[in-house]
């Protein structure tokens, strides 16, 4: 059996801060003992790199030691940090296993990373990624765009250049809860599918050295249409030979042990508990899902997927598609290619 590419792993719920755009998380976290035979069975798919995040992963105190254990089995590693819950111990303690720690900045305005992130501090996330980027770990930034900080991204790129990062992650909201306030805040600040174009060419149209990638499905079908380069190297999410979803080739591993294709992906895509039973297990029986067979397989598909030239290098958003039609089958609602007018669905 073929293993995942990569593991995207919520190692805790625990967080410091309040992102008004925050997927959530569940309400048990795996103990230290379940959480170290995770690793070991990530271990045994072989990803190239794992993911971890939370919450705030450096409020877990194992989170050193899971790292260490995947280091030092051959494994990648990446931190996801909000940059806001440093001490110099902290630091210490993830430099311990040498991850590549991305921090994820939502503005490179003050007020609005604020209002975005519940009150966090935009200085004491530069503060401590100048301290990572000394120590050699700091690997760039993460960036949820939405109608917030649209006109930003320049600003975002050039920040990201000034504290040394190699990478800038652009993730396009996406509906990411089942509770009225995310689905108000969707669709209040959610991209239009032309405002996903225009990001996509003003980003891939500036000259920078770093490695950018907007993580959508469309992007290579939006690249080639506008005659734009993508990277391809590895970044953390991005998979060099893959295009478009990625979720028939990652897993995402909730605080709870539950197991879905991607982290914005809804309960409805969970495919069993790593508490539970082994995750080499789960992961075949995702690969053996009729749901992910059938959005995979463009005959089964409706609307523009279904006829769309492009479907190969895409296949639309899995998670984004069943959230806002309840049907894996359906067309993704928010491809600037598709042959019909779209609106996000309230």
């Amino acid at each position: 059996m073929t293993g995942p590419i990569y593991v995207d792993w919520a190692i805790t719920n625990v967080c410091n801060l309040k992102c008004r755009h925050c997927v959530g998380m569940e309400d048990l976290e795996v103990a230290h003992s379940e959480a170290m035979r995770i690793a070991r069975e990530i271990i045994e798919l072989a990803p190239r790199w794992v993911i971890l995040e939370g919450g705030e992963p450096l409020l877990r105190s194992d989170l050193p030691e899971i790292g260490t254990l995947l280091k030092d089995n051959g494994i990648d590693v990446f931190v996801i940090t909000n940059g806001n819950a440093f001490t110099q111990e902290r630091l210490e303690k993830l430099a311990s296993f040498s991850p590549r720690v991305l921090f994820s900045i939502d503005s490179a305005n003050a007020p609005v990373y604020r209002y975005i992130k519940g009150g966090a501090k935009l200085d004491v996330a530069r503060e401590w990624a100048e301290k990572c980027a000394e120590l050699g770990i700091f690997q760039g930034i993460t960036v949820v765009l939405s109608k917030l900080n649209l006109k930003q991204v320049v600003e975002l790129i050039e920040l990201t250049e000034e504290l040394g990062g190699q990478n800038i992650i652009f993730l396009p909201l996406k509906p990411f809860g089942d509770d009225e306030r995310a689905r108000r805040y969707y669709l209040q600040y959610a991209l239009s599918p032309g405002e996903q174009e225009d990001a996509i060419k003003e980003i891939y149209g500036y000259n920078t050295r770093l490695d950018i990638f907007y993580d959508e499905p469309f992007l290579w079908n939006i690249a080639s249409k506008h005659n734009l380069s993508v990277s391809s190297n590895p970044s953390g999410i991005i998979i060099p030979e893959v295009v478009g979803c990625a979720a028939s080739y990652s897993l995402y591993i909730q605080t709870n042990g539950d197991v879905r294709p991607c982290m914005f992906s809804p309960k409805e895509l969970s495919f069993g508990s790593a508490v539970e039973e082994p995750l080499g297990e789960i992961w075949q029986r995702m690969q053996e899902s009729d749901v992910l067979t059938a959005w995979c397989d463009q005959g089964e598909r409706k609307g523009a997927c279904g006829g769309c030239p492009q479907f190969e290098s895409c296949r639309g958003c899995l998670a984004r598609t069943v959230r806002l039609c309840a049907d894996a089958r359906e067309a993704d609602p928010i491809c600037p290619l598709a042959a019909r007018s779209t609106t996000l669905i309230a």
